[in-house]
């Protein structure tokens, strides 16, 4: 990709994003132009002919998924040029949730697997109304008893607009949906052992790491000054390592969805990019083994009082 539209991309990712340009370090530049790059070639081929003529009333949805998606990725990217690198990768567990449904939608029949999707859901609103109606069926009158009503209300007159829109396209509707765990999208992309590890691992800090906790005690128990220093450098350099996953789950949707339209300037972009952001990853990894942040990544970490 030349520097010129290398550089019109960033300015476009951070006019949309609300990020200052100048403040990008150099390697989430990059990251952001190869990203965004084949984002936009996708957005792009939606006006086409090609896409015009298929005329799918289901591609309205992966369409709003992956443009939650790249909010997402933009947000994530925000944290990171303002140095909050332990936050971003509480965004990064989101972004590969959002990313990883799209790939699962698209894999079988995308249809059938988007009305069990929606459906799963209103069940599992119900449920979780019923068990807070249980919470307050001790006292006689309470005034979450009407906020329970009015959602189920709502929630089942929604239900009735999708059941409708599904049934209407072609599609049906399962009166026992079958729920995407994320368990389950991480085995049927064949992706299980990045469940039990690199998943395992973003749910860390979205529940106060106790890992960052315990190495905060090891290292306060020693004399040695250094370990805070390289303890601190590990915490931020695994930081980029655990978004450097979810960007990477971001290109395989899109890619996915590039594949799914045929859309063969997306899926080529797509495979650059994950080229390039393969190399970085691999670059984060040998630094993780030394416990040092290298350069370009932040300007300035937020790291508490």
């Amino acid at each position: 990709m030349k520097n010129e539209a290398k550089d019109t991309i960033a300015k476009i990712f951070c006019k949309n994003n609300n990020i200052d340009a100048e403040a990008l370090p150099e390697n989430l530049e990059i990251v952001v132009t190869e990203v965004y790059a084949p984002f936009l070639l996708f957005i792009e081929c939606l006006s086409s002919k090609q896409f015009a003529e298929r005329n799918n009333p289901f591609d309205g949805f992966f369409i709003n998924m992956l443009n939650r998606a790249s909010n997402t990725f933009g947000g994530m990217v925000t944290l990171l040029t303002t140095g909050h690198l332990q936050d971003s990768e509480v965004l990064s567990r989101t972004l590969t949730e959002s990313s990883l449904t799209i790939q699962f939608l698209l894999k079988g029949d995308s249809e059938e697997k988007l009305a069990h999707y929606l459906a799963s859901y209103y069940f599992g609103q119900k449920w979780k109304n019923d068990k807070w109606q249980s919470a307050v069926s001790d006292f006689e009158i309470h005034p979450h008893n009407r906020l329970i009503q009015e959602k189920n209300e709502i929630e089942e007159k929604s239900k009735q607009v999708c059941k409708y829109f599904i049934e209407e396209a072609g599609g049906r509707w399962p009166e026992k949906p079958q729920s995407a765990s994320v368990d389950k999208m991480f085995k049927e992309l064949g992706r299980e052992v990045e469940y039990r590890t690199v998943y395992r691992a973003m749910c860390g800090q979205s529940h106060q790491n106790q890992e960052d906790l315990v190495n905060s005690l090891l290292y306060s128990l020693s004399e040695d000054e250094s370990l805070e220093i390289k303890s601190k450098h590990l915490k931020h350099a695994f930081s980029v390592f655990i978004v450097l996953w979810g960007v990477q789950y971001f290109l395989g949707a899109i890619e996915s969805l590039g594949n799914f339209y045929g859309f063969a300037t997306v899926q080529q972009q797509s495979k650059l990019a994950r080229e390039i952001i393969d190399k970085h990853h691999a670059e984060i990894t040998e630094s993780l083994k030394k416990c040092i942040l290298p350069k370009g990544w932040v300007n300035v970490v937020v790291d508490g009082i």
